[in-house]
């Protein structure tokens, strides 16, 4: 009780009980959740170099355009998709997926492993998985391990989710040569045949149609990494359409 008459302290407690409430309602409303922020890997590498991708993004906000409807997509790639990464994030949100990139330069099949263990580890594996790994495997090539290596990445997903696999392409700089690209095109798609989830995209089969040109012994134009993104995007699109129930009919009574 204030004996003394003296209501100053007691106001300016008030007061300072106020702005406390304010502040703390205005940083709940301002920060977000932990359930609602942008997850990012923090074991992904802080000095990426030349070499790496940005720290691969596990976003809250769901894409909601058609046909993709907010699913999300997990990319694994070496530097093709370290180049084509913008553009295909941009294609494949643009089309209604919800993108999260895994990418490396110069990396093979097993690194792909370890990024399917590393996304199940942090419950980050969804219904579709692209694949675009397979050219340094082209160029290292020893046959029985990258067959082995292509079908146990394929079981590690697992039967349950799609996987697009886009295929290689080469000009016989270095190590990879024309041939290996062959083989290796040829594997995916007895892949392809034996898993009904995995699906080809046909980016380097179809590449010297296209126009497809190398800026080095291995890369393309930025034009050419676009059309990439853009044929992952409709294969997604393909594979949504088919597995999606038509929408009912509404039936029009007949004229009497």
């Amino acid at each position: 009780m204030n004996l003394s008459g003296d209501t100053g302290s007691v106001k300016k407690s008030q007061v300072a009980g106020g702005l406390l409430s304010l502040v703390l309602t205005v940083a709940l409303v301002i920060t977000p959740s932990a359930a609602v922020a942008a997850e990012r890997d923090p074991a992904w590498p802080k000095n990426i170099g030349w070499k790496g991708c940005p720290a691969p993004v596990w976003s809250p906000a769901l894409a909601t355009a058609e046909p993709g409807k907010g699913a999300r997509v997990l990319v694994i790639g070496d530097s093709h998709m370290r180049n084509a990464g913008s553009a295909v994030k941009a294609q494949l949100k643009n089309s209604g997926w919800t993108p999260t990139v895994r990418c490396w330069g110069g990396k093979r099949l097993d690194w792909g492993r370890d990024q399917i263990a590393r996304a199940k580890k942090l419950n980050q594996l969804p219904d579709n998985v692209v694949i675009a790994l397979g050219t340094n495997d082209m160029r290292w090539i020893d046959r029985r391990v990258t067959r082995s290596r292509m079908a146990a990445l394929v079981d590690q997903i697992g039967p349950k989710r799609n996987i697009y696999w886009v295929d290689t392409y080469a000009q016989n700089a270095d190590r990879f040569t024309k041939a290996k690209q062959k083989w290796f095109n040829d594997e995916v798609r007895k892949l392809a045949r034996k898993h009904p989830n995995v699906h080809v995209v046909p980016f380097g089969s179809g590449a010297k149609a296209s126009g497809v040109r190398f800026v080095d012994g291995l890369h393309f134009r930025a034009v050419d990494y676009r059309s990439m993104a853009k044929l992952i995007a409709e294969e997604l699109g393909k594979v949504a359409a088919a597995t999606t129930p038509p929408a009912p009919v509404a039936e029009v009574p007949a004229l009497s």
